[in-house]
């Protein structure tokens, strides 16, 4: 994006030419690249030796101190130095270029193992509804109880993690892939009926909550959803949103974002029989929702970490069987 579509969107969710639009998408270089640069300059981008596309350079432009703060408020709502999203943002150095992709290489996608939207949207155009569902997690028994609310609601679900940028502490992106695609192989095996589909996107996670939220229904439309899970402080990060704020805003578009968004209360543990739910348990022991306690997912990776046993009742057998004792989490 120019700065002009750039701004656009960060203050109205459009772009200039009124098409909505939540988040800005945009591609900076480093400044040993932006030296004695004439417009329009093309350029090709390089990646693992294989030429990806060329690039056609219209535009250069920056970001005041200003401008970034006003940036931050909008996107992130902070300017927290503690907000990794916001930090990154700030810190990023170099040029801001805007222009357009001329002579895509597809062989690239083989290298990567990337399926585009249209690839993955014809293999759904049949289907009347499907959800879709984003992750960044190997899944446990809160996601498969979300996963069962989207089948229940849609008949069939699309599960696509993103991967690219995990943090120290969090699952490999590999782990992330062979895990979810597993689940889904698992899950059609256990149903003898194709309802769960599967493919990955490498993106960059922001942590803007809300309004990556927004940008992540939009993807999902693209891919040929007609559904979108949404759950609780979706894309967040710590306590920077509410627990629902992405929910609330997601629906508030949902008519632009052309794609049905589906809301849930977080589920929960019943403390007593151990059994997935978001509400109410029917067994003798439950009182009132205070019975009730999160899974806690930071927690199932430091037993993981510490080559302790994760019980069925955070995660299914089948899954655990898979990382037992193997390295799962980045150092």
């Amino acid at each position: 994006m120019d700065k002009e579509n750039f701004m656009s969107v960060i203050n109205y969710l459009k772009l200039k030419d009124g098409k909505f639009f939540p988040f800005p998408i945009y591609l900076i270089l480093s400044k040993k690249f932006n030296k004695n640069l004439e417009f329009p300059k093309e350029v090709e981008l390089i990646y693992k030796k294989i030429r990806v596309c060329n690039f056609v350079i219209n535009k250069t432009y920056n970001f005041n101190k200003e401008e970034i703060k006003r940036i931050g408020m909008k996107l992130y709502k902070t300017n927290s130095l503690n907000h990794p999203g916001y930090l990154f943002f700030k810190q990023e150095k170099g040029t801001y270029v805007a222009g357009e992709i001329k002579n895509f290489n597809k062989t690239i996608l083989k290298e990567i193992n990337f399926s585009t939207p249209e690839m993955i949207k014809n293999k759904l155009i049949k289907l009347k509804k499907i959800v879709g569902f984003h992750t960044r997690n190997v899944p446990h028994k809160g996601h498969e109880w979300i996963h069962d609310l989207g089948i229940k609601k849609c008949n069939n679900i699309l599960i696509q993690p993103i991967v690219g940028h995990f943090k120290k502490g969090e699952y490999s992106e590999e782990i992330v892939i062979k895990i979810n695609k597993f689940l889904v192989k698992k899950k059609n095996e256990l149903n003898q009926n194709k309802k769960y589909f599967f493919s990955f996107i490498n993106i960059f996670p922001k942590y803007a909550g809300p309004r990556e939220a927004l940008l992540h229904a939009l993807i999902r439309r693209n891919y040929g959803c007609t559904h979108f899970l949404v759950g609780r402080d979706h894309a967040g990060y710590k306590k920077f949103y509410k627990i629902y704020e992405a929910q609330n805003l997601c629906l508030k578009y949902q008519k632009k974002l052309k794609i049905k968004i589906l809301k849930f209360e977080s589920p929960k543990l019943c403390k007593y029989c151990k059994k997935v739910l978001n509400k109410k348990c029917n067994c003798s022991l439950f009182k009132n929702y205070n019975d009730l306690v999160d899974i806690n997912g930071s927690y199932i990776r430091d037993l993981l970490k510490k080559n302790k046993n994760v019980p069925p009742y955070l995660m299914s057998k089948y899954i655990y069987k898979k990382l037992k004792n193997k390295k799962v989490l980045i150092k």
